[in-house]
């Protein structure tokens, strides 16, 4: 354990109204996320404004010491931690900056949770079009910095398709307003502005924009489902495909949804991981909520076969197909507070689909199951609709929260490939999944090609670290073979930043490079994610090397593996910060990670594994936690 820069924090403290903490207890409960990764901060910050995150972006330029944003903690890749200062915005930078129900834009502040946002937009019938399953714990901001989707991507593809401008903080400690700028605009601005990371981002864009478009175009996936690296793709108002539902507006019907003489750094900002710059406030479009839709499941006798159905299903226009698998149904039936959720399953179906029709269209539900020669049930009421996604988004959780060591392990979470082909996909997959001696959820988003991954892995033991890593870079090879991406929504972090290179070559990682040389010249943003990042089996929360000693508590916790095994299964994934519900009602109140059951079970966990420098300094910071 490293020593924290107590003058540093000093310094941010006397200029900055939010908090600053360095002690022990802190870095712990910062030093995970929801992946499988641990590095311990030397502190965190809480910032109340933006002029708070520019503060301490001076202060850590003036240092040379790394800062890593960070909204809920939510995401899979590694991309919220770090060995520098933690900037934790969803604390206090939680607010709505303004709603524009006749331009249907929201203007927020980078911490509010997905969900608040969607409670208030929803007053005025709108929302935001990306979905994703953590929508009820995720903060805007990060998950417009990992380019998050969700079950609705074919109709309104990713968060980067709706960000309007940005608000950030740049590597040099400079503020910018990045929005959509016509060429001859960023000419001039090149031309006759003074030197700052901004106006070398602008010329990095355009030097990019008029030379390198056909390189980008000939190493480019062919997925639009995309989260891997800078979307040099939105500076040439360019994709190689398109979601088949693209809703579009009256201005510009295109995929992207760019303007082609124009140039928005905004755009960049998305699924930078942070690496380019810190978000202050973001502008973001809205789309009006579905009023009605119909919602059926078709079963099949295997995953492989249900993605096989998927492009025929497409033929018919629905809003949504997301694979179900049968294992996370029996997993789910097994869960008191979950089995009332699968009801409406009859036996026991190795995958179902759950398909979605805008308009309430049950018409085309019954001719997509006919085509297959398969029945559907229908769900007819609201409340059975809900029954079906509340199944849905809960896998997450379900499939990570299992006792014993091996776990359904997050690492090629979701790599996407052209839908057409997604059935010879999984069952490639399955196939390097068995030559590893096991097996794996498939789940998600099958509509867009993009499924969710976990291979059960033990990567407490060098050989299941190694089964890992041998998975990994054969579904990776896999992927790109078939035109993919290793990354269709969940961003790369220390998880797959390392296969990078391999997607696009050697020269577009030159471009990469030319865009983060100019948006953070000293490189204190985020480093090791995107670029110059370690190997993929580095850093591991639970590795060969992790040892731990618990005790024989009076409670039976024999279903868990133990008091160990019990504290184990805390995923990291953080539903227990969503704001409303029964869970986690002490996180509600004081909005702590101390205070929330992710965050005792990291010290219970920093316990039992000798984290602390002191067994009487552990035994307090838990009592803390759970008193």
């Amino acid at each position: 354990m490293k020593n924290p820069p107590v003058e540093l924090f000093k310094k941010i403290q006397n200029v900055i109204n939010g908090e600053v903490r360095y002690d022990v207890t802190t870095r712990l409960l910062y030093s995970t996320d929801a992946s499988i990764y641990q590095i311990e901060p030397l502190g965190v910050v809480f910032p109340r404004t933006g002029d708070d995150i520019t503060a301490v972006v001076d202060i850590a330029l003036a240092h040379r010491m790394p800062v890593i944003a960070r909204g809920a903690g939510s995401g899979l890749g590694g991309q919220a931690i770090g060995a520098g200062i933690i900037l934790d915005t969803s604390r206090y930078l939680n607010h709505i900056i303004e709603i524009n129900p006749e331009e249907q834009t929201i203007t927020v502040e980078p911490g509010l949770g997905l969900s608040a946002l969607n409670r208030e937009a929803a007053k005025y019938g709108l929302t935001f079009g990306p979905d994703p399953a953590s929508a009820d714990r995720a903060a805007v901001g990060g998950s417009i910095a990992n380019n998050a989707s969700g079950a609705h991507s074919i109709m309104y593809g990713m968060a980067i398709d709706h960000v309007i401008s940005a608000d950030v903080v740049l590597g040099d400690g400079g503020t910018a307003y990045l929005s959509q700028v016509n060429i001859s605009e960023v000419e001039r601005r090149i031309q006759e502005a003074s030197h700052s990371a901004e106006t070398d981002l602008y010329r990095a864009a355009l030097n990019i924009r008029q030379n390198s478009g056909e390189l980008i175009r000939q190493h480019w996936p062919k997925t639009w489902r995309l989260a891997a690296g800078y979307a040099l793709n939105y500076l040439l108002a360019w994709s190689a495909s398109r979601p088949p539902l693209w809703f579009g507006t009256d201005e510009q019907l295109s995929y992207p949804p760019v303007d082609r003489n124009s140039i928005n750094l905004a755009a960049l900002m998305a699924g930078s991981e942070g690496t380019l710059g810190i978000f202050r406030q973001l502008k973001l479009r809205l789309v009006p909520c579905i009023a009605k839709t119909s919602l059926g499941v078709i079963t099949f006798d295997s995953i492989a076969q249900a993605c096989d159905a998927v492009p025929i299903l497409l033929e018919t226009s629905p809003s949504a197909i997301e694979l179900i698998p049968g294992d996370l149904i029996q997993l789910a039936r097994s869960v008191p507070a979950y089995a009332r959720q699968t009801s409406f399953v009859q036996g026991t179906p190795a995958a179902m689909l759950a398909v979605e029709y805008i308009d309430a269209n049950t018409a085309a539900l019954q001719k997509g199951a006919a085509r297959l020669n398969r029945e559907v049930i229908i769900a007819e009421s609201p409340a059975q609709q809900k029954q079906i996604w509340n199944l849905r988004k809960v896998g997450l959780g379900i499939l990570q929260s299992q006792p014993g060591d091996a776990k359904a392990v997050s690492f090629i979470e979701d790599l996407a490939v052209p839908v057409d082909k997604l059935g010879y996909f999984v069952r490639e997959m399955e196939r390097i999944v068995t030559e590893n001696g096991t097996r794996a959820n498939y789940y998600a988003h099958a509509s867009a090609g993009c499924l969710h991954i976990r291979p059960l892995v033990n990567i407490k033991q060098k050989a299941g670290i190694a089964a890992m890593r041998e998975i990994a870079e054969r579904a990776v090879a896999l992927t790109l073979d078939l035109g993919g991406s290793m990354s269709g929504e969940h961003g790369l972090g220390i998880a797959r930043s390392e296969w990078l290179e391999r997607q696009y070559g050697k020269e577009v990682m030159g471009l990469f490079r030319q865009i983060k040389n100019a948006a953070d010249p000293h490189g204190i943003l985020n480093p090791g994610k995107i670029l110059d990042a370690p190997p993929m089996d580095s850093h591991l929360r639970y590795g060969a090397d992790y040892r731990e000693q618990s005790w024989q508590p009076v409670l039976d916790l024999s279903n868990q593996g133990g008091l160990s095994g019990a504290i184990e299964m805390c995923n990291g994934a953080g539903v227990c910060r969503k704001i409303e519900g029964v869970m986690c009602p002490s996180f509600q109140a004081t909005k702590e990670e101390i205070n929330s059951t992710r965050g005792r079970a990291n010290l219970l966990r920093a316990l039992i594994s000798g984290k602390f420098p002191s067994a009487s300094m552990a035994e307090r910071a838990v009592y803390e936690a759970l008193d």
